[in-house]
């Protein structure tokens, strides 16, 4: 049985372009086909990934077996970090939803990418600072958030140029309720004049209406 839990997750973890473009630079590129395993919650971390390509779902299993999805990371984000800096087994596992690439940055390599480029350093405290950030904002909105408050200020973290690219799936995963609950959701806000929807695509329409269902008015 899985159970789901909010992870405002789509855009914090994503590097910046310069240091995509050094991480893409600096090792070889592993593929994993749609649902092979990329790491398993309990492993020693050596290394953490950053997604060339594809999108990967980041998960837990609980000792009674039930699954919970964090959150779906895309191109330009990395996962794994956290077991990988604190050194203790990872608490989460990682599997590829579609056809993904992934560079696997181990100690060496985030050293030597480091100090030919020092700022970076300060690049990945403010993920991590985000990661801390939004795990605030999970815990408050799990407890204090209905489901409607819960979609509109997913929607409104997520969106980039006036658009979320997020399918209902995801968003049911990342907010912890039922696709069912999304859909009826996203229509009420497409009727009340907040949203419009395409393909894998929500296009905001009106941020200050989203606003107000965050706060419950």
């Amino acid at each position: 049985m899985e159970q789901r839990v909010n992870a405002y997750g789509h855009t914090n973890s994503a590097v910046h372009e310069n240091m995509q473009s050094l991480i893409e630079q600096s090792g070889s590129v592993r593929k994993y086909a749609k649902d092979e395993i990329i790491y398993l919650q309990g492993d020693t971390a050596q290394s953490f990934c950053y997604i060339k390509k594809g999108s990967v779902k980041v998960y837990m299993n609980s000792v009674d077996g039930n699954e919970k999805t964090l959150n779906t990371a895309r191109r330009g984000e990395i996962i794994g970090e956290g077991a990988f800096f604190d050194k203790k087994p990872r608490v989460s596992s990682a599997k590829a939803v579609t056809g993904t690439e992934v560079i696997m940055i181990d100690k060496k390599r985030l050293t030597d990418i480091i100090a030919q480029h020092p700022t970076l350093a300060f690049e990945l405290l403010e993920i991590l600072a985000n990661r801390i950030r939004l795990l605030s904002s999970q815990l408050d909105s799990m407890t204090f958030m209905q489901a409607d408050a819960r979609i509109a200020g997913l929607l409104l973290e997520s969106e980039h140029n006036g658009s979320v690219a997020i399918t209902h799936e995801e968003i049911a995963n990342t907010v912890g309720v039922s696709r069912v609950t999304v859909s009826k959701a996203l229509s009420r806000f497409a009727k009340a004049g907040c949203i419009s929807t395409e393909y894998r695509r929500i296009l905001i329409k009106s941020r200050e209406l989203l606003k107000k269902i965050v706060q419950g008015d």
